[in-house]
């Protein structure tokens, strides 16, 4: 079989697909990512073919340009984002999605996939799908209503959302994905619809070392938090949304050993750091979590399913909707706390760190959701699946 995987710029976005693809792989499948050029380091360097389709969309700036709109649409902590803005937003980010739709086609057409999958912010490869008539698979990678059992009605709602299918003559009813691959456990997210399927979460953070005997840690008896903050939220928003230096303040003082997962510019940004304070230049995340206790971040996705899949209790401050959303679900299941970023002053860190170490039904919470995480099907289980759906398709 031939398996073409499409991915968005986010390199986040894309580790998250990447156990599934590499698991076609293993199972002899020809795989071919397809993305666009200044993608092209990190997925051959993930062990996969690529082909550079198209030009580079900056997709932070895309982010800037409805940033003020995305805001404005927040709600109170625990309502979803609001979507009334006319599809302003939806709009911007439809155009932005769709800016490399035309050579993704062309690549289609030549290589002939028998199934296509596509990530979540990478529509092209679904329109390619429906085209072609093979499977379409949307694969998610954190919180989201695709594959619920109201999608199809928000979709039908979305102005303009069929708009590109109509252009190249398809006509498509309801969701234009056969499935939905989702990566979080089912109890984050809304109720599934039949068109779900279930993946375990396995951690792919990019090519890296272990970190080394000397980073390990020896002092069992003096709890471990890691800190780490992703660079596109500072991108997107500038300085005020760059807490670390906050949350490394706020955390001062208390008998424990701190590890900053961070690039050598954040480093630079946090100035002298007390003797507990370690920095490591960006090792991937899942290398250094089974060493910790806790940890606390800014709420993306990719970061939240790290920290489940080792069991670790989270504080998530938030700045944005998607990070929102997946933050107050975390809350909801016991095993997290939120603080949006209006939120979190340094008490409000402190006391929310000191709650992670020490509230047994935290701990309790995190291994409950951990337990759920590692009882869904793997990466292989689910491409094994999709092989028989493609299968049984081609038949037909």
């Amino acid at each position: 079989m031939r398996v073409l995987v499409t991915t968005s710029p986010w390199p986040t976005h894309y580790f998250v697909v990447q156990p599934l693809a590499a698991a076609f792989r293993a199972a002899g499948h020809e795989v071919l990512v397809a993305a666009q050029p200044s993608m092209a380091d990190l997925v051959t360097r993930s062990g996969l073919p690529m082909a550079a389709v198209g030009s580079d969309i900056d997709m932070v700036d895309i982010r800037r340009k409805t940033l003020s709109q995305e805001l404005d649409a927040r709600q109170k902590p625990g309502e979803p984002a609001r979507a009334d803005d006319g599809g302003q937003v939806f709009d911007t980010w439809q155009q932005a999605t769709l800016a490399n739709l035309d050579p993704v086609m062309d690549l289609a057409r030549t290589w002939k996939p028998d199934l296509v999958l596509a990530d979540t912010m990478c529509p092209p490869g679904l329109v390619a799908a429906q085209e072609l008539g093979v499977p379409g698979i949307r694969h998610l990678w954190g919180w989201d209503f695709y594959g619920s059992a109201g999608s199809e009605q928000i979709l039908a709602e979305l102005p303009g959302f069929y708009d590109v299918y109509r252009a190249h003559g398809l006509d498509v009813q309801g969701d234009p994905a056969r499935r939905t691959v989702d990566p979080c456990p089912p109890s984050l997210q809304p109720p599934a619809s039949p068109a779900r399927l279930q993946v375990q979460y396995v951690p792919y953070n990019g090519a890296g070392r272990a970190p080394g005997p000397e980073l390990r840690r020896t002092d069992k008896s003096r709890p471990r938090v890691c800190l780490t903050w992703g660079r596109s939220i500072t991108r997107i928003m500038g300085e005020r949304a760059f807490l670390l230096p906050r949350v490394v303040q706020a955390l001062d003082g208390l008998d424990i050993e701190i590890v900053v997962a961070a690039d050598a510019a954040t480093h630079a940004k946090l100035g002298e750091l007390p003797d507990n304070v370690r920095v490591l230049d960006s090792p991937p995340l899942h290398l250094l979590l089974d060493d910790c206790d806790a940890i606390v971040h800014q709420g993306g996705s990719g970061t939240v399913l790290n920290a489940i899949r080792v069991g670790l209790g989270q504080l998530a401050i938030s700045h944005m909707a998607d990070q929102d959303n997946i933050s107050a679900a975390l809350a909801g299941s016991g095993a997290g706390i939120h603080l949006r970023g209006e939120q979190a002053a340094e008490e409000a860190i402190r006391a929310a760190v000191i709650r992670l170490l020490e509230d047994p039904d935290i701990r309790m919470s995190a291994d409950r959701l951990r337990a759920e995480m590692l009882s869904q099907p793997t990466p292989a289980q689910v491409a094994a699946g999709l092989d028989e759906l493609a299968t049984a398709h081609a038949h037909h």
